[in-house]
């Protein structure tokens, strides 16, 4: 049956490659051509410098490079294992044939090595055999490596299976549409923790370790397995068979282990998420005499923020924040520094960090109020019947699109500041100026969300054109530099002209230019402060509301006229069969 079945899906997939547009054709192609670019660099280097890389030094950027195998596969894999698990549009057939679960779960597991973890293989058995024919190793090299590599795959993709067949079997079914960001989240911090492992158990850097030809592992982890088989293959020592076989025997537990759960975790979790959740019951309210109306302006943010409370999957644009702080620090520590030595004078620490949170404003706030737009996708009909203004709609949009990371980046400073131990009027300064400068981000992304809005419910995080999110990505900071300018006249200290005029001097081009403003805003300053002061408030409430006040109008206007959203079909494929008009009858 499994033959019959993986038949099936060969015939599938050609299918599916002969009836896709022309445009699929190209981008196909086009990532070809990179990935090959990729590997011809890669292999190229290690033609270049393998003869000069000592056994020792091997043994660890092999180790470190088995560790990545199993990582990427797991990180990058996990949506695909997922795709093929609960997603696949086969399974509601397959389900009801007289077939045995774990053939169909078989068919899917070979299936999903077509993908990241053949392109894994190929990125590391390429430049491996360009370095057994350069460095002239034993025959018996080449199909060790190809198995200690090939088990790699099998055990990151296990992994990647036994992560979601346990996790489905945890996550309620109403939280059905939360699964993958659970799994997303909960793989980023696992691989993470994996890559963190040489860092933590060396008191040095990692590069360092490499150069040095210490062991990155002890013996008994099987990357170290994995690393000692091929090198051992490499002279034609048959100490090879040890690791050799200790690897396999892993490879091959760890898929008694995953098909172990076949059984619960894969039919009864599609059924679970085909279904969703269970009814709730409803809860008997005291009626009550009449409710509170609110503004449209309040009505339609209180709208907003209730549809992403209650799809975890709204708060994935965040989760870039939580890496760069939580990992970056943990990095930062495992390193051989110390959290003391982030902490520095006021007057150093505080600008530098209102620049890094303004920068970081200017990847959240105008994502988020750009998705507000999508997230109408299957609703856009009741705007265009209920009785709001198109200005209503935009500014109840732009608000809350505004106040969610104004909050959450707020209390983020407030902790590093009360760290770095800022004073109280450094918080309130900050915090009004941020509030002041973020609306106008706010407000741009908003404008671009009405012009290029996209829909795809396989991907529903993806609510951007790629060209539209990449002109909100430039015009983001392009106003950010702007809105920089009376940032200067207020917080940069008097000090740094000495600084800027040795820059002027050693530097030409676009820096020296900055650097020329700059220093002429802070002379003015430096002249009368009190002015300068008065002249970059008015500036920055100029430019911050002047550009929210006119996208936000802007904005209100396509609503009046009617925003367009694409729908990204989930099988976008041409026909097997040319459509004829079909002539008379008679």
């Amino acid at each position: 049956m499994i033959k019959v079945l993986l038949d099936n899906q060969k015939k599938i997939l050609i299918n599916t490659f002969r009836t896709q547009p022309r445009k699929n054709y190209i981008s196909h192609f086009f990532t070809l051509a990179v990935l090959t670019v990729l590997l011809y660099f890669l292999s190229k280097g290690v033609w270049a410098i393998g003869e000069s890389i000592s056994e020792p030094v091997l043994h660890g950027i092999l180790s470190y490079g088995f560790l990545m195998i199993i990582g990427i596969i797991i990180l990058l894999g996990l949506p695909q294992v997922f795709k093929h698990l609960y997603s696949a549009t086969d399974l509601g057939l397959l389900f009801t044939l007289p077939i045995p679960t774990r053939h169909i779960f078989w068919v899917k597991y070979m299936q999903s090595f077509i993908g990241i973890p053949l392109l894994v293989f190929t990125f590391f058995v390429v430049p491996l055999f360009i370095y057994g024919i350069l460095t002239g190793a034993s025959l018996l090299y080449y199909p060790v490596m190809i198995l200690v590599v090939t088990s790699l795959n099998v055990i990151g993709l296990s992994l990647a299976y036994l992560f979601n067949l346990i996790l489905i079997q945890v996550v309620p079914a109403s939280k059905a549409n939360e699964f993958m960001t659970i799994m997303s989240v909960l793989s980023g911090i696992f691989v993470y923790l994996m890559f963190m492992i040489p860092n933590l158990a060396n008191d040095r850097p990692l590069t360092e370790v490499l150069l040095s030809g210490l062991p990155l592992f002890p013996d008994w982890v099987p990357v170290s397995w994995g690393s000692a088989a091929v090198i051992n293959a490499t002279s034609g020592s048959m100490d090879f068979l040890l690791p050799f076989a200790l690897i396999m025997l892993l490879a091959v537990f760890s898929v008694v282990v995953t098909s172990s759960l076949v059984e619960k975790g894969f039919r009864t979790g599609w059924i679970r998420l085909s279904e969703g959740g269970a009814k709730k019951k409803k809860k008997s309210v005291a009626k009550k005499s009449g409710r509170k109306l609110h503004h449209p302006v309040i009505a339609v943010g209180k709208k907003e923020w209730f549809a992403i409370k209650r799809d975890m999957r709204e708060w994935l644009v965040f989760l870039p924040l939580i890496f760069f702080f939580i990992f970056g620090i943990a990095g930062f520590v495992t390193g051989g520094a110390s959290l003391s030595d982030l902490r520095g004078p006021n007057k150093i620490s505080w600008p530098i960090a209102q620049a890094a949170f303004l920068f970081i404003f200017a990847i959240f706030n105008g994502q988020l109020a750009a998705s507000s737009i999508a997230r109408e996708a299957s609703s856009l009909w009741i705007l265009r019947v209920l009785p709001l203004s198109g200005k209503n709609i935009a500014f109840g949009k732009l608000w809350i699109s505004w106040l969610i990371p104004f909050a959450l980046l707020t209390v983020l400073e407030v902790a590093v500041g009360a760290f770095l131990g800022w004073t109280i009027l450094q918080f309130a300064i900050g915090i009004a100026m941020k509030a002041v400068i973020t609306v106008g981000i706010s407000a741009i992304g908003l404008w671009l969300g009405t012009i290029g809005a996209k829909y795809n419910p396989a991907n529903p995080q993806n609510r951007l054109k790629f060209g539209t999110a990449f002109i909100l990505f430039i015009a983001s900071y392009v106003y950010l530099f702007m809105a920089l300018i009376p940032y200067v006249l207020l917080i940069v200290p008097v000090d740094a002209v000495g600084f800027l005029q040795d820059v002027i001097q050693d530097t030409d081009g676009f820096i020296g230019a900055i650097a020329s403003v700059v220093l002429t805003l802070l002379s003015w300053k430096a002249s009368s402060p009190l002015i300068a002061g008065i002249a970059g408030v008015t500036l920055m409430l100029v430019i911050s509301l002047g550009v929210a006040y006119m996208f936000t109008i802007a904005s209100a206007r396509k609503f009046d006229k009617g925003i367009e959203i694409e729908m990204v079909q989930e099988t976008n494929t041409k026909s097997l069969f040319k459509n004829k008009k079909s002539g008379s009858l008679y």
